[in-house]
């Protein structure tokens, strides 16, 4: 990546990072102090080098919350908000949020479910950690639940669980497409959170039975989705209606299906 691909909307952004002023300040400014001309400096190297914006700033923006980012879990993305959308029209007092990354998920839905627990998983230990971290900076950490967990495996073996809504963002970038990913993502953001094995459907493979066996009568699964044939499997699996909604782009982007 060059300089010029940056751009002027991305250094401000940068500069307003780290300076606390607005664009237009910056705009009208003169002159930076030169502990701060160092900092801009030096993030613009680090831009340059393909490091994501997100992860430079340490903090975006998701479904109007802001949440802290960095290298322990995927950046979150706009299209990730209709996840939050749609169980929130459900209004469930139970959540299951399975693969939760920075917790973007999980976080929102205690913020704005003022009366629901939430449970929050992860296979890694770092990403639960700023999760809670989100959680605590947020205020809702006594209402979320952090479990290291392989997908639901671990809360299979727990007695008297069950859940009105699961929701998930699992991994399902294809094995031999990783390597073909922009720089941004393919360099910095976790492996572990994109591939999805050889056709990116493995995660769902596992995952479907595991909440089927979790959810309570009634209940719904949210499940992000990047490769088709997802909701056919969750068919397969014993779920009843089953249905997809599109993105902004009008792609395929979650599939709902009911208990």
């Amino acid at each position: 990546m060059d300089a010029q691909r940056i751009g002027r909307h991305e250094a401000l952004l940068l500069l307003a990072h780290i300076t606390g002023k607005n664009k237009l300040q910056l705009l009208l400014e003169e002159n930076i102090p030169e502990e701060q001309a160092r900092v801009f400096f030096n993030a613009l190297e680090r831009r340059v080098s393909g490091e994501p914006l997100q992860y430079i700033l340490g903090e975006w923006d998701f479904y109007g919350l802001t949440f802290k980012v960095d290298k322990r879990a995927l950046i979150p993305r706009p299209e990730t908000e209709l996840l939050v959308e749609e169980v929130l029209a459900l209004n469930p007092l139970r959540v299951l949020d399975i693969c939760t990354g920075s917790g973007c998920i999980a976080v929102s839905l205690a913020v704005f479910l003022k009366d629901a627990e939430i449970t929050a998983v992860d296979i890694s230990a770092d990403a639960l950690a700023l999760a809670r971290e989100n959680a605590e900076w947020h205020g809702v950490a006594h209402r979320v639940r952090f479990v290291q967990s392989d997908l639901a495996g671990g809360l299979l073996r727990e007695p008297g669980q069950g859940f009105d809504a699961i929701v998930s963002n699992p991994p399902y970038i294809p094995t031999g497409e990783l390597h073909g990913l922009q720089t941004e993502v393919r360099d910095f953001e976790p492996h572990l959170a994109l591939d999805g094995g050889v056709d990116g459907m493995d995660l769902y493979r596992k995952l479907l039975p595991q909440a089927k066996a979790l959810l309570r009568p009634g209940g719904a699964l949210f499940l992000e989705i990047g490769p088709g044939g997802v909701g056919e499997l969750a068919t397969a699996a014993g779920f009843g209606a089953v249905r997809i909604k599109k993105d902004y782009s009008g792609l395929d982007r979650v599939v709902i299906a009911f208990l």
